[in-house]
């Protein structure tokens, strides 16, 4: 019973993750070209986002509760107090994983070089930049998924690249 509540614990623990931001990345995002395309922001406000309950939290709350109501009396009693421990664990761990799973974020509109207006909801990890208005910024995108970027270190123009030629 102990193995099986330090299973759980972990899996909670690792569905507490960070989220994709600005510097953090999903591992199957890696090596794939992304559409980019320059902007300015127009607008700034932070929001709250609601995290993804998975349920791992309630059962983790459930296990612990179990075993520690098992721990209290014998019989029926015991069974009751366990019944009850695993009741109380599971809604405490749902609670538990909701508040760790919510985050801080930051909703922009930005208008794009070719005149579009987006809107474009991100989480706000502590090492991101937060955006203000007039901040020109890169926003990238990958099917439905999108994502703003500083531009500090990038050039407001450039030379158009000149190919190569293939000899035979």
């Amino acid at each position: 019973m102990k193995k099986l509540l330090i299973a759980l614990c972990f899996t909670t623990l690792a569905a507490c993750a960070p989220n994709p931001g600005q510097n953090e990345y999903n591992y199957n995002e890696v090596g794939q070209s992304v559409v980019v395309d320059f902007a300015r922001v127009v607008s700034v406000k932070k929001v709250h986002i609601h995290g993804r309950n998975t349920g791992t939290g309630a059962l983790a709350g459930a296990g612990a509760g179990a075993v520690g109501g098992y721990q209290v009396g014998n019989g029926n009693g015991q069974v009751a107090a366990t019944l009850g421990g695993a009741i109380i664990g599971a809604v405490a761990g749902a609670v538990v994983e909701q508040q760790l799973a919510n985050q801080t974020g930051y909703s922009y509109v930005v208008v794009t070089e070719h005149g579009d207006t987006k809107t474009i909801v991100q989480y706000q990890n502590p090492e991101d930049v937060v955006f203000r208005k007039g901040d020109r910024v890169m926003l990238q995108t990958k099917g439905t998924y999108q994502r703003l970027l500083p531009t500090d270190d990038l050039p407001d123009q450039i030379k158009r690249p000149k190919g190569i030629k293939i000899v035979d």
